[in-house]
């Protein structure tokens, strides 16, 4: 069907009303409703014991989402799993379920206050709670802790192919910068014996994150360091790489934690921006659906030239961009001459 034959009252009410699936998938992934559905069939009846939650409206949640092939109802009350209801259990492979349940209360509050950001160009966090995103979520463990565990579950899917793609084979030494739990560095060392890597976050997180007692070796090429990227990094090494990190951050922040990068990187060094890059003209991609949430939290998505600003303005220069199979492309980027 031809744009032109669809009808546009029925397009737009199906796209308006979008936040419902979004936010039952949400809960089903919350409370873990596949986790106790089967290929056999379960009585809505038997789940809703299991989790000490109201029958009927369980039933009603379970119908919209089989609706949208998440569950497969094949008698009255009785559902079976499906491969989308897979990837929101806990045991599924490939499971997404922590990344389902990310957008927590103070996040889907912050989305319903979009216009402000609009209207503005502020982020919704300072105008409800009177702190920045990632501020409010250090005094929020709950909401920090799912936070921490839905971009581990992004990065434990994605972490391995994008290594791939990160021409690295040659270098000696790199600094993960705001990595988090070191999931992407661990895997860089991985594959690349040679390499000795620094995982570089706040000291909070450095604290916390996970040891890799289970490969001694890699251990001894696994270093650790806390800080501010927004004071100082680790210098000297061969590479450094922010991935999911600039698209947080309005261009102004953007450039000061480039500039403490540029700061600690030797003449020869590489910089790799791990991110989403807005592609032109009207084609759908992840990276459109995903800025207007991030705009709440004073962050945007990038198209190249806007990558390419950035870099111009704080005396780097993109040397080339590596397309992932994920929605996310690298950026090798160097100290401009």
């Amino acid at each position: 069907m031809s744009s032109a034959e669809i009808n546009p009252i029925q397009r737009i009410n199906e796209l308006y009303w979008g936040f419902v699936i979004s936010r039952a998938i949400h809960v089903a992934a919350k409370l873990g409703i596949a986790d106790h559905v089967d290929q056999q069939g379960v009585h809505v009846k038997t789940v809703a014991e299991k989790l000490s939650i109201n029958e009927d409206r369980l039933y009603r949640l379970m119908r919209l989402l089989a609706s949208y092939e998440i569950f497969q109802e094949t008698d009255k009350f009785v559902f079976t799993t499906t491969a989308f209801s897979d990837a929101i259990s806990t045991e599924g492979d490939f499971s997404v379920r922590n990344a389902a349940h990310m957008v927590t209360k103070s996040m889907w509050e912050a989305y319903g206050h979009l216009e402000h950001s609009v209207r503005t160009g502020e982020d919704s966090y300072t105008d409800l709670f009177g702190k920045g995103v990632f501020e409010h979520l250090d005094d929020e463990t709950e909401e920090n802790d799912q936070f921490a565990r839905a971009m581990h579950n992004y990065a434990e899917l994605e972490n391995p192919v994008i290594a791939e793609c990160c021409p690295v084979g040659h270098l000696h030494s790199v600094v993960d910068v705001g990595g988090g739990q070191g999931g992407f560095l661990k895997e860089i060392l991985a594959q690349h014996t040679q390499l000795n890597g620094t995982l570089f976050d706040q000291p909070l997180i450095i604290e916390q994150a996970t040891h890799i007692e289970e490969n001694s070796a890699l251990n001894l090429r696994f270093d650790k360091s806390g800080g501010s990227f927004f004071e100082k990094v680790p210098a000297g090494a061969d590479a450094y790489f922010l991935k999911r990190i600039l698209h947080d951050w309005s261009d102004e922040d953007c450039c000061k934690i480039l500039e403490t990068v540029k700061a600690a990187m030797m003449p020869e060094s590489k910089l790799y921006v791990i991110d989403a890059i807005v592609p032109e003209g009207n084609v759908p991609h992840f990276s459109k659906d995903i800025e207007a949430f991030l705009m709440t939290w004073g962050g945007q998505e990038r198209d190249l030239a806007e990558f390419d600003k950035l870099c111009k303005k704080t005396g780097l220069k993109i040397t080339s961009v590596i397309e992932t199979p994920t929605p996310l492309s690298v950026l090798e980027i160097q100290i401009a001459n």
